[in-house]
């Protein structure tokens, strides 16, 4: 009976933690602009000539000589994406792919990109983070598209607006949603990452589910304070061991930035942020994965029907999940993690992280 029950919650475990913990957001920093982190990109990255971005549009409207329009079939043009492409290789060929994803309540942006990744050949698990500021060259197909609805702007580039463009294009797929079947195509061009299933969370579900299950202690890195009344957003951290109920912990997983003791904006970062993150759901998961978790289910079900939109039906639960959960526990998986990395670079006065 109790390997029955620990199977049971492994399911959700899969399923909840692996999505719900890398939430969405950012700490009350809005716009296309983000400070460069020397730390992280080795120091300021110069301005850019813009390259091709909407070489087929800006090109036309800074000549005084017409050019005779090219009839194209816009929808014949094949793929999404001019490139380039993320050279390693992040997940096996026979793995499963969880896309999960959390958004700004303020723009809607997707805040939180990565993949949750089950291998069952190496026995592994494994988190890859997506930076949010990843510059995606799209091809004329999308660019017309963005064209028509007057949406050709930096700002689109950015992974984080992918879902976003998605609607535009009717986008159909193996979801229900034009905005998720857009994303994932565009990840398997860039990352060569098929996406089988995918989650998308909000604030809430977040600090309910961490409430549900008693909080979560972790070691804080250094002070966390930050106050954004705009967003309704207050961290206040202090640096050691401690014990977050939901809305501390949603603190600790967007905090990024803060002001110094001249009032000063000092920004940590994406790529800082998402190493705090990922420690968070290894705490999670070594402290709640357990037994005694089995009475919170269904509030735990309760919890996720309000604040989750997922492709993940209750028979996928109770059969492929459950028997993966079943493996996981049997072969004791490794747990891995990643963040994609790229160049930062400004580009037509946006910051963008290029894969080079």
């Amino acid at each position: 009976m109790n390997f029955k029950k620990s199977i049971f919650i492994w399911g959700f475990v899969f399923f909840v933690v692996g999505s719900l913990i890398f939430i969405l957001a950012k700490a009350g920093f809005s716009g296309t602009y983000d400070p460069i982190n020397p730390d992280t990109y080795g120091g300021n990255a110069p301005d850019i000539n813009p390259g091709n971005f909407f070489n087929s549009y800006l090109n036309k409207k800074s000549t005084n000589t017409p050019e005779p329009e090219e009839e194209i079939d816009y929808d014949a043009i094949p793929g999404l994406t001019n490139g380039p492409r993320y050279q390693e290789q992040l997940v096996s060929p026979n793995s499963i792919n969880i896309l999960f994803t959390g958004s700004d309540a303020l723009s809607g942006l997707n805040d939180t990109i990565g993949i949750f990744s089950i291998d069952k050949e190496s026995k592994k698990l494994k988190i890859i983070m997506i930076p949010r500021d990843l510059y995606i060259d799209y091809n004329l197909k999308v660019r017309h598209y963005l064209d028509l609805n007057n949406r050709n702007r930096p700002d689109y580039y950015k992974i984080n607006s992918a879902h976003q463009i998605g609607p535009f294009l009717s986008y159909e797929g193996k979801f229900s949603a034009y905005s998720v079947n857009f994303l994932a195509d565009v990840i398997y061009e860039v990352f060569n990452i098929k996406i089988d299933d995918y989650v998308s969370v909000n604030p809430k579900g977040f600090r309910e589910v961490v409430d549900l299950f008693g909080g979560v202690s972790i070691y804080v890195p250094y002070d966390m304070f930050y106050e954004d009344p705009f967003q309704d957003l207050s961290i206040a951290l202090e640096k050691g061991t401690r014990w977050l109920n939901g809305e501390e912990a949603e603190g600790f997983v967007r905090f990024r930035q803060y002001y110094d003791e001249e009032g000063n904006l000092v920004n940590l970062g994406d790529y800082e942020r998402k190493r705090n993150q990922i420690n968070f759901i290894k705490a999670f998961i070594e402290q709640h994965g357990t037994i005694s978790n089995i009475d919170k289910i269904p509030g735990l079900i309760s919890t996720l029907s309000k604040n989750v939109r997922h492709s993940i039906g209750v028979g996928n639960i109770l059969t492929s999940y459950i028997g993966i959960a079943k493996d996981v526990i049997t072969n004791d998986y490794q747990l891995e993690t990643m963040t994609v990395t790229g160049t930062g670079k400004i580009i037509n006065r946006t910051y963008y992280v290029v894969i080079e």
